[in-house]
């Protein structure tokens, strides 16, 4: 540790002084944007998918915070949101996807993030 990472303060003990460490972590020098990992992806906009697992929401507008479980419908790739301006970002959900609500004639959609093993391309 280098000795410019150490810094003293007053505790609240009256007299005493503490030393305090910054992590090892913060001091290292970060990664620029283009060393960083490309984005490479099964799924890209527009195209039409199929849910194959059970995945349950609660957001679909007009069902007034019902349960709808999405198994069986089709929808189109919207976008990702793993890929940060063609540079990979870890995301947990990482395809957003565009679903018609059932129900509705008007054309109306609503989005769901999904990972990309819950559907398949149609």
């Amino acid at each position: 540790m280098s000795h410019a990472a150490i810094t003293s303060s007053t505790s609240a003990f009256v007299g005493q002084s503490v030393r305090v460490a910054t992590p090892a972590r913060a001091l290292r020098p970060r990664a620029a944007a283009s060393l960083a990992t490309p984005c490479v992806a099964k799924l890209e906009k527009g195209d039409k998918v199929k849910v194959t697992s059970s995945v349950t929401v609660y957001h679909v507008l007009g069902m007034k915070g019902a349960a709808v479980d999405l198994n069986g419908m089709e929808g189109e790739v919207h976008s990702r949101a793993d890929d940060l301006d063609g540079v990979y970002i870890s995301a947990n959900l990482e395809v957003k996807i565009q679903f018609p609500i059932p129900g509705n004639d008007k054309g109306k959609m609503f989005i769901a993030h999904m990972k990309e093993d819950e559907v398949e391309k149609v």
